[in-house]
């Protein structure tokens, strides 16, 4: 239980109760947790979204739905887009990348990978066929912290840079990973039903390349780039959607 509430303080503003100290090992244990913190966002989510949907448009909803996600999130997520798109377009090379990503200040890249994937998704959720509207809004955030649990399980963390990130790593890495994916595959799958392959092949795919290019790119992973995975792992969840 411990180790759920973890993940709940760290990835939401929602209340976890008090818990003892914990250290990086029950830190890694939450991990598995990771996707069922998102059930849990894309039910609120799709409560003040079905709220709004009584006297507002569909474009209005889902950008109701968008923000609200990141409010419930403290930024964490976008945060990390905004670092990473600053580092990844304006570093030379590793160290410089790293050093961009920990300046607090956001860049023009940053600023504009931000306003562009929040747009990209309100506009790709207001798209989205309407049996299938609610499902998504519950579902995307689901997809997007087990790509978190399986960058943060399979990837090394950078080199000599302690961040937020580094607290997750180490533990049982694929026990983690094995028991997040099967319950992102039980939420998906009763979601979207027929339509659950797709998504989680093309969430799957896009994961795999992006580790792979951070690693090539800075040696590893940091919180930062886990960060911008989510929210774009997220908006891929919802394109894969919106054109079936």
């Amino acid at each position: 239980m411990q180790a759920f509430r973890l993940a709940l303080s760290f990835l939401t503003i929602l209340p976890s109760g008090k818990f003892k100290e914990a250290d990086k090992k029950e830190f890694a244990a939450s991990l598995k947790y990771f996707p069922l913190v998102g059930f849990i966002l894309g039910l609120i989510v799709a409560g003040l979204y079905l709220l709004a949907s009584l006297r507002l448009t569909q474009q209005a909803t889902s950008a109701i739905a968008i923000v609200s996600l990141i409010v419930l999130t403290r930024a964490l997520h976008v945060d990390g887009l905004a670092d990473t798109l600053d580092g990844l377009l304006g570093g030379k090379d590793s160290e410089h990348i790293i050093s961009i990503m920990k300046d607090s200040r956001v860049g023009s890249f940053g600023a504009v990978a931000v306003t562009s994937v929040t747009i990209l998704k309100m506009f790709l959720l207001s798209s989205i066929a309407i049996k299938l509207k609610i499902g998504s809004i519950i579902m995307f955030p689901v997809i997007g912290r087990w790509a978190a649990t399986y960058a943060l399980t399979t990837q090394p963390y950078v080199k000599g840079k302690a961040g937020l990130g580094s607290l997750f790593m180490g533990g049982s890495g694929s026990w983690s990973l094995i028991i997040s994916s099967l319950i992102t595959i039980a939420i998906t799958s009763v979601l979207l039903r027929k339509y659950a392959v797709v998504v989680m092949v093309a969430t799957l795919a896009f994961t795999i390349l992006y580790v792979k290019f951070i690693k090539a790119r800075i040696g590893g992973i940091t919180g930062d780039t886990v960060g911008a995975l989510i929210e774009l792992t997220e908006m891929v969840a919802l394109l894969a959607v919106a054109i079936i």
